[in-house]
């Protein structure tokens, strides 16, 4: 007779989807910090999820049903010419449901990427999470090794122009590896490597635009990866991860607090 899954089982499962906010992560990691045999199941089933995105190929829309999208909202737009002896006025419960069949359209052609063109955010984003995979894949994620802010932030400013935030997150479980240059278009940009179990996350900072205006924090999923970007004092900070979204949003929290943290103590020129 099959056991039915408890509670703590299916929060596992929730928090391996990302389905879990950032209070409910931290409760999960401690009831595992106490207990190796559930510790070990969240571990499978992580390593079972990785194996998938490995090895299972990604489904793709068919170009045939993207030519027919674009047919429909292009024969939306012109409209055949009729008479005015056969136009007719349209009822209210019509317009509603041509109203409703428009939204329907433009929803799912903008699902596609027909109406909103590639921007240059998306180029960024794709470089970083194909350099987070080229990291991950090589064995060799960062340029210099080290678990020491102060040995990182000199090595990096010898590399490029600017000085590069560097803070220390192992007291909130979120120890430093090192950090290495990426880059992105042809800028060169510093990319700091943390570590969070078998976890890794990879944090790019990049001069933000005139017209950036995403202060808040966002968070998108590229290639089955979690992204994280927000905009702190003129920079544009991303952080992309294998981990589950909500945990991502605790190391950005974690990230920007220190940050804050160490421009207070910073000596006033």
């Amino acid at each position: 007779m099959n056991r039915a899954p408890d509670d703590l089982t299916l929060h596992l499962q929730a928090a391996l989807d990302g389905e879990l906010d950032a209070v409910g992560v931290m409760e999960i990691e401690a009831k595992l910090a106490t207990d190796p045999e559930r510790a070990a199941e969240y571990a499978r089933l992580v390593a079972l999820r990785e194996a998938i995105r490995a090895h299972v190929p990604r489904e793709t829309a068919p170009d045939a049903l993207r030519a027919r999208i674009i047919s429909m909202t292009q024969t939306v737009g012109r409209a055949p010419a009729v008479s005015p002896q056969r136009l007719k006025p349209i009822g209210a419960p019509y317009r509603s449901l041509a109203a409703s069949l428009m939204v329907g359209i433009v929803l799912g052609a903008g699902a596609y990427g027909l109406f909103i063109p590639p921007t240059a955010d998306d180029d960024v984003q794709q470089a970083i999470v194909s350099g987070f995979i080229r990291g991950r894949l090589s064995g060799q994620p960062v340029d210099v090794v080290t678990s020491d802010r102060h040995t990182v932030k000199p090595w990096l400013a010898g590399k490029i122009s600017g000085a590069t935030t560097v803070v220390d997150l192992a007291p909130e479980g979120f120890p430093l590896v090192g950090g290495r240059v990426d880059v992105i278009g042809k800028t060169p940009v510093p990319t700091l490597v943390y570590q969070r179990r078998e976890h890794q996350i990879a944090l790019s900072e990049l001069p933000a635009l005139s017209d950036d205006v995403f202060g808040d924090p966002r968070r998108e999923t590229r290639d089955g990866y979690s992204l994280l970007r927000w905009v702190d004092k003129g920079r544009v900070y991303m952080a992309v991860s294998d981990l589950p979204p909500a945990e991502l949003d605790v190391f950005g929290a974690a990230f920007r607090k220190a940050a804050a943290a160490e421009r207070e103590d910073a000596p006033k020129l």
